[in-house]
């Protein structure tokens, strides 16, 4: 099973997961430029970036010495509504026919029914592909809080690293109970954080203007696609803070128990059973995130029916719903919780990315004029450096209004 590189974190998690169900899971390599120019055979330039990347990289490891097609699979989740992206696992199967896998398998789980589809009901494989989200989102958390502040270039990646591994040896294990999979996925965090807390700084965290990461969830997460960001804010003096992978399971969950009561079903076994799921996921993040607690304070993650309720005035999300509304509430939650500018990353053309371009300047206006800016990225490499520059200067600019240095 062949699991596209969101991101390195979040992808290998998910693969080790997968792992202890007894799939053989691996994130395929990056494309080389070979791989990249064959995609250009089988699409129309009317596809999203997110759609080509993954395709490259799987043409890339189809290339690979011993690959064997009729052993392999690919992950390629969907959803419903009019983005894109409910279109690429029809488009990978055709494109692999095209390519002789005639037989290939393209593994394709829906957010319409929370990703049921994933392992139907194998409670423990969903607890596991959970925690594995979780477990990414604070680790890659930890390291964006860290590495713009170290000493020793590299020494934040190395502590990062070095968890990644022993999560994943966690979460891929078949042999443990559950209950134990907590607690060590728990006691991974602990070490981590206290060697984290060990790396030698430059200068004191939390003095460099904080700028929030939202936008399309593939292109904000693979670095690759969105020529490094996270790495270039750090150089021109940033820290950033990117919205979850989870926060997306957690607006599948709160989108299925709200068409549940449109449907006169508030008082069913369908709800009881979201509700159930809901506490569950709680109780997982909880315990995985207890030992972080000191160092995300005042970093906590805004529960997803607060960002609905920030967005209602702009985007409403009963109407709009998905990404645009999720990014507009998230720039309002990153706003109050102290940051200095949000960028928005996105593949050009998106639909998401086009609707809240427009509802962004209000945002700002409301909420004191704080920076929000745009990045559309297409493949093709802009002048980041340059547009950040501009960006950052107006990040500072809004910190000193704010009174933070």
């Amino acid at each position: 099973m062949l699991v596209p590189r969101m991101s390195t974190v979040g992808a290998e998690a998910l693969s080790a997961a997968l792992r202890s169900f007894g799939i053989d899971a691996v994130v395929p390599p990056r494309a080389g430029e070979r791989s990249m120019a064959m995609t250009g055979r089988f699409i129309t330039g009317e596809e999203c970036l997110p759609q080509r990347v993954t395709l490259a990289d799987f043409i890339e490891a189809m290339s690979e010495p011993g690959f064997d097609r009729d052993k392999a699979a690919y992950f390629m989740p969907t959803s419903a509504g009019p983005c894109r992206f409910g279109q690429y696992a029809n488009l990978m199967r055709k494109i692999l026919k095209e390519l002789g896998h005639e037989n290939a398998l393209v593994f394709s789980p829906t957010s319409t029914d929370q990703y049921e589809g994933i392992a139907g009901n194998v409670t423990r494989f969903k607890r596991t592909a959970w925690r594995a989200v979780v477990a990414s989102d604070a680790l890659r958390k930890m390291t964006y809080m860290y590495r713009p502040y170290e000493a020793e270039s590299g020494a934040t990646d190395r502590v990062a690293e070095d968890a990644l591994k022993s999560l994943c040896t966690v979460l891929e294990n078949p042999d443990l109970r559950l209950g134990r999979q907590l607690r060590l996925l728990s006691g991974v965090f602990e070490e981590t954080r206290d060697r984290m807390a060990g790396i030698a700084l430059k200068e004191q965290r939390g003095t460099r203007p904080l700028i929030g990461i939202v936008g399309e969830i593939f292109i904000r997460f693979n670095s690759e696609s969105n020529q490094h960001l996270v790495r270039r804010i750090e150089a021109q003096g940033g820290e950033a803070w990117i919205a979850d992978v989870s926060e997306w399971v957690w607006y599948t969950n709160t989108e299925r128990e709200r068409r549940l009561r449109e449907a006169g079903q508030s008082f069913s076994p369908g709800m009881a059973a979201a509700k159930i799921r809901r506490w569950v996921q709680k109780h997982d993040e909880e315990g995985i995130l207890a030992p972080l607690r000191g160092i995300f304070r005042g970093r906590e993650e805004e529960p997803v029916e607060k960002l609905l309720e920030y967005s209602r005035p702009y985007l409403p999300h009963e109407k709009a719903m998905g990404e645009m509304t999720l990014n507009t509430g998230k720039v309002i939650a990153f706003q109050k919780a102290g940051c200095d500018g949000v960028i928005d990353a996105s593949p050009f053309t998106c639909m998401n990315g086009i609707v809240t371009e427009a509802v962004y300047p209000h945002v700002s206006r409301d909420f004191g004029g704080i920076p929000v800016r745009i990045f559309y990225f297409d493949g093709v490499p802009i002048d980041l450096d340059s547009a950040l520059e501009i960006f950052m200067e107006l990040a500072r600019g809004y910190r000193r209004k704010q009174g933070r240095g």
